[in-house]
């Protein structure tokens, strides 16, 4: 499986996995058919490993951190990936040897890339394309032959459990000492639940999200979540609503794991803006502290902890930066998606001085008039204007999108635009891309902040449209 790679097959690797996305027909025939998660996932997943030459028992060798909720999840991986990172940096002071620290991580914002990591980097895109046709020509190759679980099972894993299988194979090839994996939908049945004996596991704020493959109640979608509870492992949750915990509380019981509840810190500096991010950085703590001493790499002293906190980092959610090309208009983006994440994200970015522009548009599926009423009435924000587009762009083939219904009438955002302008009067604009949308807002308005948010694959589109980089 040594392909040889050069950096031009980066964009063949992107064009060959964008083939592996299940397109929006497909999406909907399932959804049709009653969307509950499926059961032979797991097994199916794990003879796609064997079919890479790995076993189950060789992801034990990863020292895994497994992180499942419904809002949260990244921004505790990305808290988690700092403190490892000091703790990695103060053993190497101690004389010891300094981690390798593995990061996976959905969706990416820019360039797919960014969901593998490797010590706080995406790996290059030569490692991409060669560690994704190294995966993709295993599971091609007639020798050995899939094992099938079922007459039903594919012959090659979709989009995400594909890169979830290219990242296990990325972290065993490069000997990493920690893996932190974030699940993607649910947790039963998520492929990175494949690990069998993960370090420690972590269950961020549990919400109503993905009604479809999980249920309509918290405590069917927090039985997906605590999925990820292992036989004797450890698992951290920050604090739930009783009938979430309660779940929670059964499964630990059942897998003879110890569960730890913890509060969200306090009097500490945080990388990541906003007081909801408090829970996740204490999750993060909890899940680092437990790694370390599960795994004997416990320094001399907690200095790691504070740093890792105060130095963490997470595009998309939060972020600010000012215009490139407008020097006194600064873009604020934040990939809330649910009216939980909306209400955080308002109390972020709220301001009863300065004019404010809105740019929205809500992730496929989800309720715009909610996410928008929300935003109106969670937190003051002197709103001028607001622009609306599809999750549309331009700049690069890492941006398409095959999961979604193409919107050429941009009936969508029409009707979210009809709502806004319900709410708050303002005037309103409909383009019908992102890279339409940064040169409306850039060349229509000066002296504002403007706030992105509503699908972190709008976020993704403006960071690279109206910033060039995450």
């Amino acid at each position: 499986m040594d392909t040889n790679v050069s950096a031009g097959s980066y964009l063949a690797a992107v064009r060959d996995l964008n083939n592996l996305q299940t397109n929006y027909q497909v999406i909907q025939q399932i959804k049709a058919s009653g969307g509950r998660m499926n059961q032979h996932s797991i097994p199916e997943f794990t003879a796609f490993l064997e079919k890479l030459g790995h076993s189950v028992k060789d992801l034990n060798k990863l020292n895994v951190i497994h992180v499942a909720g419904t809002k949260g999840k990244g921004s505790t991986c990305a808290f988690t990936l700092s403190i490892l990172s000091q703790l990695s940096s103060q053993l190497e002071e101690e004389g010891k040897r300094p981690l390798k620290i593995g990061l996976f991580t959905s969706p990416h914002l820019i360039q797919v890339r960014e969901r593998i990591q490797i010590n706080g980097q995406p790996i290059s895109q030569i490692d991409f394309a060669k560690y994704f046709y190294q995966t993709h020509d295993a599971l091609r190759s007639p020798h050995p032959p899939l094992r099938k679980v079922s007459a039903d099972s594919p012959d090659m894993p979709m989009y995400f459990r594909f890169l979830t299988l290219m990242a296990y194979h990325t972290f065993l090839r490069e000997h990493v000492d920690v893996a932190i994996m974030e699940v993607g939908v649910g947790g039963e049945y998520d492929s990175t639940n494949v690990v069998q004996q993960p370090v420690v596991c972590g269950i961020a704020s549990l919400g109503i999200d993905h009604q479809n493959s999980l249920g309509s109640t918290i405590e069917e979608i927090a039985w997906h979540k605590a999925g990820i509870i292992k036989h004797k492992v450890p698992v951290v949750s920050v604090e739930q609503v009783p009938e979430a915990l309660r779940v929670i509380e059964e499964r630990a019981k059942e897998n003879d794991a110890e569960l730890r509840v913890v509060k969200p810190v306090d009097n500490v500096e945080l990388g990541i803006q906003g007081v909801h991010q408090r829970a996740n950085a204490a999750l993060a703590t909890a899940l680092c502290r437990t790694w370390a001493h599960r795994t004997h790499n416990v320094p001399a002293s907690d200095l790691y902890i504070a740093r890792g906190l105060q130095l963490a980092n997470w595009p998309g959610r939060s972020q600010s930066f000012p215009s490139p090309r407008v020097p006194s208009l600064t873009w604020h983006v934040d990939g809330a998606h649910t009216t939980e994440s909306m209400r955080a994200c308002a109390n972020w970015f709220s301001s009863t001085s300065s004019p404010c522009v809105l740019l929205f548009n809500a992730a496929h599926n989800r309720d715009a008039r909610a996410l928008l009423e929300t935003l109106h009435t969670s937190a003051p924000c002197n709103f001028v204007g607001a622009v609306f587009c599809p999750n549309v762009s331009t700049q690069r083939a890492d941006s398409n999108n095959f999961t979604v219904q193409k919107d050429n009438e941009l009936a969508a955002q029409w009707e979210s635009a009809r709502v806004w302008e319900e709410l708050t009067g303002n005037s309103v604009k409909v383009v019908p891309s992102i890279n339409d949308a940064v040169e409306y807002v850039e060349n229509t308005y000066t002296d504002v902040r403007v706030l992105a948010t509503g699908s972190l694959h709008l976020v993704g589109g403006v960071l690279d449209v109206a910033k060039g980089s995450i």
